[in-house]
């Protein structure tokens, strides 16, 4: 019963987290708008991989900073621009044109993560019926 009650957790957990990839990507690639954002500094993170802090300009003038990551290379150094995509509606939500995606990975993440945890709950449901029963 212990084991369900991990793969219940693990499964909810990457239901949640491929959910918002697919509905941030998924924003992207109905109503992103492309810009060209400014590098104003790289990090690199403990595994090898950089994070690009970014500025840009939205639609309504508001201006944008933020991070896209993670890149092996850096593809532009500090003060270097950068091609983007944006959300709109929350410009915060920022990739580069070529990692947008379809979303192919990210639902299909979702519908196997949703499965396991309706047959986890369900295996759950029925131990406790057995309990009870008992």
């Amino acid at each position: 019963m212990f084991g369900l009650l991990i793969l219940a957790v693990v499964s909810a957990l990457v239901l949640w987290l491929s959910w918002r990839i697919f509905r941030g990507g998924r924003a992207l690639r109905k109503r992103g708008v492309r810009t060209q954002a400014k590098c104003v500094n790289i990090a690199g993170g403990p595994n090898g991989n950089f994070t690009l802090t970014i500025e840009f300009t939205a639609d309504g003038g508001q201006g944008v900073r933020t991070t896209v990551a993670p890149f092996g290379v850096p593809p532009v150094r500090p003060g270097g621009l950068l091609g983007v995509v944006y959300d709109p509606r929350e410009p915060v939500n920022v990739s580069t044109p070529d990692r947008v995606g379809n979303g192919r990975v990210a639902l299909c993440f979702v519908v196997v993560s949703a499965t396991a945890l309706l047959l986890t709950a369900g295996l759950i449901a029925l131990n406790v019926l057995a309990l009870v029963l008992d």
